[in-house]
C-alpha cells in the first residue's frame, strides 16, 4: 500500500494533472523519488499524444510549437523551472559559496534567473519549431523515415531517472528537504538508485531496438536520450561544483537543461 500511495504522492507533487486520489503518508515519503521516472513516462506519453492530436486537427505550426514547448513547464506546475531559475541566480552571481546558498534559498527572482529563462525559452521554441517544420515538410513530400518525435515519450522519463539518482546518491545541501528524509535511509537509497540505473539501461535498449527492428525512429530516439543524459550530467556536475551539494532546485535545474538540449538535438535530427 505504501508503494501505491508513494506513486500518487509523487504524481501529485511533481505534476499539475488533476487527480482525485491525493494521499499523504509520511512513511511512504522517501519512496516518492522511486516513482519519479514513472511519472515522467506519463508526462511523456501525454506530450507525444498532444503532438499527434495537434497535427491531426491541423493547428498552425507556430501554435503547435508554442504548446509543445510550454507543455513540460505547464504540466509540472513550473516546479522544475523554478529550480532552474533559483539555481541560475545562485551560480551566475559569482559570489562566495555562502552567498550563493543564500541566493538559492531566496524566494525573490533575480536578474540572472530572468535572463536564463529567456534564453532557455528562445532556444526551446526555435528548436521545437525547426523539428516540427522539418517533419511537416517530409510528410508533405511523402518521405517515410520514421518519427523522431517518439523521443518526447522518453525524454521526461530519462531526465527524471537522472534526477532521482542524483538526489538519492548525492550529498544533500544543508537546506535540502531530502537531507532529513534520506538521512537514515542511505542503504535503501543506494539500492533504489541502482534499480533506477537498470531501468534507464532497459529503456535505452528498448529505444535502440525500436529503431533497429521497427524502423520507426532509426537511431534518433537513442541519440536524443543520450544528449539528454549528457546535458543533465554536465549541468549537475557544474552545479554541484559551485554549490557543493544537491537539492530539489539543483535537480530541477539539471532536468530543465537536459530536456532543453534533448529538444535541440531533436531539431538537428529531424
Amino acid at each position: 500500500m505504501n508503494y501505491i500511495q508513494a506513486f500518487f504522492m509523487s504524481f501529485g507533487m511533481f505534476t499539475s494533472i488533476p487527480c482525485p486520489y491525493r494521499p499523504w503518508n509520511e512513511k511512504a515519503r522517501h519512496l516518492m523519488l522511486v516513482f519519479l521516472p514513472l511519472v515522467g513516462l506519463v508526462i511523456g506519453f501525454i506530450w507525444y499524444g498532444l503532438y499527434l492530436l495537434m497535427g491531426w486537427i491541423n493547428i498552425p505550426l507556430q501554435l503547435q510549437t508554442a504548446v509543445l514547448m510550454l507543455y513540460p513547464y505547464l504540466i509540472t506546475g513550473f516546479i522544475h523551472l523554478d529550480g532552474f531559475m533559483d539555481t541560475s541566480d545562485a551560480i551566475l552571481s559569482g559570489r562566495p559559496l555562502e552567498e550563493k546558498l543564500r541566493i538559492l534559498k531566496d524566494p525573490h527572482t533575480g536578474a540572472f534567473a530572468v535572463i536564463s529563462v529567456g534564453i532557455l525559452f528562445v532556444f526551446c521554441f526555435a528548436s521545437m519549431l525547426s523539428a516540427i517544420e522539418q517533419l511537416h515538410f517530409r510528410q508533405a513530400l511523402d518521405i517515410s523515415e520514421g518519427d523522431p518525435m517518439l523521443a518526447l515519450i522518453l525524454i521526461p522519463m530519462i531526465t527524471r531517472c537522472c534526477s532521482a539518482i542524483a538526489v538519492l546518491v548525492g550529498k544533500p545541501l544543508a537546506h535540502s528537504q531530502y537531507k532529513e528524509e534520506l538521512g537514515t535511509k542511505k542503504p535503501v537509497a543506494k539500492v533504489t538508485a541502482i534499480s533506477l540505473m537498470g531501468l534507464a539501461a532497459i529503456v535505452a535498449a528498448f529505444a535502440i531496438g525500436m529503431g533497429i527492428f521497427v524502423n520507426e525512429a532509426s537511431y534518433s530516439v537513442p541519440l536524443v536520450l543520450t544528449v539528454a543524459v549528457a546535458a543533465y550530467l554536465a549541468a549537475m556536475f557544474g552545479a554541484v561544483r559551485q554549490l557543493k551539494g544537491v537539492s530539489g532546485d539543483v535537480a530541477g535545474y539539471a532536468l530543465t537543461i537536459g530536456e532543453a538540449f534533448a529538444i535541440v538535438m531533436l531539431a538537428l535530427l529531424s
